[in-house]
């Protein structure tokens, strides 16, 4: 909904985090009244500052869905609660940051969301673009709010001509299932499921309706950047936008890999672009990702040559699979951002050596026992952290050598006594933090802390 839209509704911002306070700025810039509600009792500072003469409403029981035409819901909070049910089940409008973002953005947007790599991928493009020469924007899931990256000529200035305005970033979004399920006007010029594996199925009825909610990020793109080797990821046959494929198994995909004597190569059609190992960023993974940027960005005009230098200079992220130590002969990577099993799985392999794995924390509801090959054939010992520790040994006993950890220090002290020269020590979760630390940054800074006080 656009401001003009909005100014004559009644609206209600759910949810007080980082995007409601975004969300409540950008109304309050439009000088469009709202209310506030969240689950905390009181308001906090941030919320005070911006919520004018509206009201702050403690507790989302609390609220009369009579009282309001449209609803912007914060992305944690899920449709399924009971008042945002009793809210659309009375014709109560329910968006998201993201739907009033694709109503006023006018630059283009690279839209990314998948169960895996999104974080890896959107800034592995946002940075290609950089290194080109274009203006470009990083938001969304992965850390800054899509609302406070739009020049304010994006938000319809009365007065203010389209020539006059000067002309806007390119947008990279990284985009989760729950800003999915609010979002219908986002129109990229290209968009992608990366891939579907279990994730918050404590949320959804099966991996297909999952998978459905990813879906969504296709309907009304321009160009659907298909994963050939996921089935799940592609679009709905009555999507009618070119298709570009990318695949680590299909050469017949406009964007595939090929061997060159001893070594991969990213290929675009007959065009050998860059070898994998000229990639800063280890593992078959991330070689999907790497094609997954190219063919996001093939609509956008780049060179090979420019894809090229900027992949090859990406350095990676931190929290996934990040070198964080050499100690002894022993390696220690940081893949804390690995929450669900195929992410772990992915992660073990891209290693080099012999495995020493910390996971752990909460399962969100998953099947562990995908991970029972690989550890048997990667894993040397795996030290158990967390809520759903006994959840994981249930699933690998008998796959390699357990051990039970209280906190991360107590874990790392188990792995550095396990661990030999050539071997890597690997903290992959497969499971989110929440139940020991406040996200996965937290829990990937203690594990660093942690390796750092081996050393003192």
């Amino acid at each position: 909904m656009t401001p003009a839209e909005l100014i004559t509704q009644r609206a209600l911002v759910v949810g007080a985090g980082v995007t409601g306070v975004s969300v409540m700025q950008y109304l309050a810039r439009h000088r469009i009244k709202f209310d506030v509600t969240d689950s905390k009792l009181d308001a906090t500072e941030s919320v005070q500052e911006v919520i004018g003469s509206g009201t702050y409403i403690p507790g989302l029981e609390q609220v009369d869905v009579s009282q309001y035409d449209v609803m912007i819901l914060s992305p944690g909070i899920p449709r399924a609660h009971p008042m945002l049910v009793a809210a659309l089940k009375a014709g109560v409008h329910v968006i998201g940051d993201v739907e009033l973002f694709a109503s006023v953005v006018k630059g283009e947007v690279v839209a990314i969301t998948g169960s895996n790599g999104k974080s890896t991928v959107a800034s592995m493009a946002a940075h290609v673009l950089s290194q080109s020469g274009r203006s470009v924007e990083l938001c969304g899931n992965i850390g800054t709010a899509v609302l406070n990256v739009l020049p304010e000529a994006s938000e319809a200035t009365p007065g203010v001509t389209a020539d006059a305005m000067p002309p806007e970033p390119i947008y990279v979004l990284e985009l989760s299932s729950y800003q999915l399920e609010s979002t219908h006007r986002l129109a990229p010029i290209s968009a992608t499921v990366l891939n579907i594996s279990d994730d918050h199925l404590d949320r959804y009825d099966s991996i297909e309706h999952y998978a459905l909610t990813k879906r969504q990020v296709f309907e009304r793109a321009r160009c659907c950047v298909v994963n050939a080797d996921d089935d799940r990821a592609h679009p709905s046959n009555n999507n009618t936008a070119p298709i570009l494929y990318f695949s680590l198994s299909d050469t017949s995909a406009k964007f595939h890999i090929k061997a060159v004597g001893d070594e991969l190569a990213l290929c675009i059609d007959d065009d050998c672009v860059l070898l994998a190992s000229e990639l800063c960023v280890p593992g078959l993974h991330n070689v999907a990702n790497a094609l997954a940027v190219m063919a996001l960005l093939h609509p956008l005009g780049l060179t090979h040559l420019e894809i090229k230098q900027g992949l090859c200079s990406f350095p990676g992220l931190a929290h996934r699979t990040e070198l964080v130590a050499t100690r002894q002969g022993v390696r220690w990577y940081n893949d804390s951002k690995g929450t669900n099993v195929d992410a772990c799985m992915k992660a073990v392999l891209a290693m080099s050596g012999p495995v020493v794995l910390i996971a752990g924390g909460q399962g969100k509801g998953v099947d562990f026992s995908p991970l029972h090959d690989l550890v048997v054939e990667r894993v040397k010992a795996l030290v158990l952290i967390g809520e759903d520790a006994p959840l994981i040994r249930a699933a690998l006993e008998g796959a390699t050598e357990l051990f039970d950890a209280s906190s991360m220090l107590s874990a790392v002290k188990i792995a550095d006594q396990v661990a030999v020269a050539g071997d890597v020590v690997l903290l992959s979760p497969a499971c989110a933090s929440f139940d020991m630390f406040d996200n996965y940054m937290a829990r990937g800074r203690v594990f660093r802390e942690s390796v750092e006080q081996l050393a003192a």
